[in-house]
């Protein structure tokens, strides 16, 4: 005779429906296990994509270098006073292609135009009236 139980056996002699509370730690299992998967999908894609932003930002620089190149060259060869005439002093000429740039300076040149009075010019008829009407 044989000792050892089958399955089938086994089935029988235990009770083997999962109970209630097994049953919510089972799908509680399920579900984390669901949104680590999710989480990890959504970093792996993060990553990605940003690996591949990085690259193409690369990509660009290497494609405008030259002409950057050649325009640094060219403003650094001016004189300070050509430099003036466009609004630029030689310290600036390092920020050029930077980004905020361009920016600050539009936003640094509003302000202070609001502030400024107009020019008028020194031989101009507009002082003469003021002048006369006074």
């Amino acid at each position: 005779m044989d000792a050892r139980i089958t399955k089938e056996e086994t089935a029988l002699l235990l009770n083997l429906a999962p109970s209630r509370t097994a049953r919510e730690v089972e799908a509680i299992r399920l579900a984390a296990i669901r949104a680590r998967d999710e989480a990890i999908g959504q970093a792996i894609k993060r990553g990605v994509a940003a690996f591949f932003s990085g690259i193409r930002a690369a990509v660009v620089f290497l494609v405008n270098y030259p002409q950057r190149r050649a325009v640094f060259d060219q403003l650094q060869s001016m004189s300070d006073r050509e430099l003036a005439d466009i609004g630029l002093e030689r310290a600036d000429l390092a920020r050029v292609f930077d980004e905020d740039f361009a920016v600050t300076r539009t936003s640094a040149r509003r302000s202070a135009a609001s502030l400024a009075p107009a020019p008028v010019a020194a031989n101009s008829n507009v002082q003469l009236r003021m002048q006369a009407a006074a």
